[in-house]
């Protein structure tokens, strides 16, 4: 039973670490550097987490080298989903981030599992899991299809890309970190590894922004929110918690269920944070028609796993 629990409680703490990483940006003006200031966190946490799950610290750097060069990227993928949603979500609120996100998830596993890309095991297409397809994408329609406010020249639907890219990110940082942490012998070694390369392909991208187009590139205009808080450093926590809790369940209930309630949860905490106005985000109410489009996607999921 609590294998369930810790699947839910990942998927809630998505929007959780979103929200509180979007109110860091708010001070630091900058969602790089935000990422920046986060990831040490996960990182010095989860060199923790090895030491006392592992009993030691050895990594099979050699081991890993001598796969394909793909095998590093699920890191790199990190600050990019990371960043996106940190852009998306004073715009598209949680709930509508989340479920973008979620769709460009779904939709990009279904590519990978078909063509066994990344070394995961080949699951083809059939009318199971095209039918639920269909009806994730009937869901975000219902849900995401509506006009949003443009800010800075943008339409809503820019944003939605962004959001739905993050989702293919997040698949292919499943997808390579499965084979690295299969290659590594343990998932937290390399999620370990994952959030160094996270780290590394940050300060990269930072430095490439502001070597092209400066502080303006890196900084945002408007003046910083309110006061610093000690909990808008948990973003790396947050971020240990949705890992660690997913690492309990996945070898307990499968990969299949964990995605399943990882999206509930995900959908469910984005739709009770946008009622509330969660950390000061605008808040939307939650309709009948949220809670149909939340519904058809849960049961596309289930079809697709």
């Amino acid at each position: 039973m609590l294998a369930y629990v810790f699947g839910l409680i990942a998927g809630v703490f998505q929007p959780t670490q979103t929200s509180i990483n979007t109110k860091l940006t708010d001070y630091d003006r900058s969602p790089f550097v935000t990422t920046l200031l986060t990831t040490p966190t996960a990182i010095i946490l989860m060199f923790i987490i090895v030491l006392i799950s592992e009993g030691s610290f050895y990594l099979p750097i050699a081991n890993i080298a001598e796969y394909p060069w793909w095998i590093w990227i699920g890191g790199l993928c990190g600050p990019v989903i990371s960043i996106l949603s940190i852009i998306c979500l004073p715009v598209l609120g949680s709930a509508e981030t989340m479920m973008l996100t979620a769709f460009g998830q779904i939709m990009a596993a279904l590519v990978i599992d078909n063509w066994g890309m990344f070394m995961s095991p080949v699951i083809r297409f059939s009318w199971q899991r095209c039918m639920g397809a269909a009806l994730v994408i009937a869901g975000v329609a219902i849900v995401a299809g509506r006009k949003e406010a443009s800010k800075k020249g943008h339409s809503g639907g820019f944003y939605k890309v962004l959001a739905f890219i993050a989702g293919i990110a997040c698949s292919v940082q499943v997808a390579t970190n499965g084979t690295l942490g299969k290659v590594a012998g343990s998932a937290m070694r390399a999620t370990f590894i994952s959030m160094c390369f996270a780290m590394i392909g940050t300060v990269i991208f930072t430095l490439l922004i502001l070597t092209v187009k400066g502080r303006e590139g890196i900084y945002t205009e408007k003046a910083s929110s309110g006061d610093f808080k000690w909990w808008m450093a948990t973003g790396g926590v947050a971020g240990v918690i949705i890992v660690g809790s997913n690492a309990v369940a996945a070898p307990i209930i499968g990969a299949g269920m964990v995605n399943i309630l990882n999206l509930v949860g995900e959908m469910g905490g984005g739709l009770f944070f946008d009622s509330i106005g969660f950390l000061g985000i605008e808040k939307k109410p939650v309709t009948v028609k949220k809670v149909s489009g939340v519904l058809l996607m849960i049961i596309g999921t289930i079809l697709i796993s």
